[in-house]
């Protein structure tokens, strides 16, 4: 995986039908038709926050950049190396032998993130910044254990699918069931991108 944080962003994410949580998960793109580039916003609408689309798929050596739309955000891979700014990013989702991302935070609109993903997985990831615009790890009671709600806390999570992998979760991490230590908010859009996943690509 390749990284640019110059003010380039990458990633895309879709999904099917609405959600009470209020996430939005129109389809922008059709998954099990990877593309070469995808372009995910990072978007705040009072207190509700997203990556639009929440799931993009791309093809191996494809780019995602994630583009600040509006609040303040970053974006951090499930990996237990981030646990120092993702308390809850001790449980793996991603690929292993990955090198995990973890962006800079980004406040200004329009600035971006990009990364080009060269390994076939399932690639889950999520926002870190609390409510007073800092990353949940540098602040004691931060996450969902107390303290400032997380934007993972409230479900701001997205996924990158790469090329067309293999479904066993005992190879892709991502197809497990979020544990318990996720917040609710998460876990359940973790669920979601899992049974969209496997729909999408078993059917292709």
């Amino acid at each position: 995986m390749n990284n640019d944080d110059d003010g380039s962003t990458q990633e895309d994410a879709s999904q099917a039908g609405s959600d009470s949580d209020g996430h939005d998960h129109e389809i922008d793109h059709t998954l099990g038709h990877p593309e070469e580039q995808i372009e995910v916003t990072m978007e705040s609408d009072d207190d509700a926050h997203h990556f639009v689309p929440h799931v993009v798929h791309v093809e191996p050596g494809g780019t995602v950049t994630w583009v600040l739309d509006s609040g303040v955000h970053d974006t951090v891979a499930y990996h237990p190396e981030n646990a120092s700014v993702l308390p809850s990013a001790t449980e793996q989702r991603i690929p292993d032998g990955t090198d995990p991302w973890a962006s800079d935070v980004y406040g200004t609109a329009g600035e971006t993130f990009e990364l080009t993903f060269e390994g076939e997985g399932v690639y889950d990831y999520t926002c870190t910044i609390s409510g007073h615009g800092h990353r949940g790890g540098d602040h004691h009671g931060g996450g969902h254990h107390g303290g400032d709600q997380t934007h993972e806390s409230t479900g701001m999570v997205g996924r990158v699918i790469v090329g067309d992998p293999d479904l066993d979760p005992d190879g892709q991490p991502a197809l497990r069931s979020p544990s318990d230590e996720l917040p609710e908010a998460a876990r359940h859009e973790l669920e979601q991108f899992n049974h969209q996943t496997r729909n999408a690509l078993q059917e292709h």
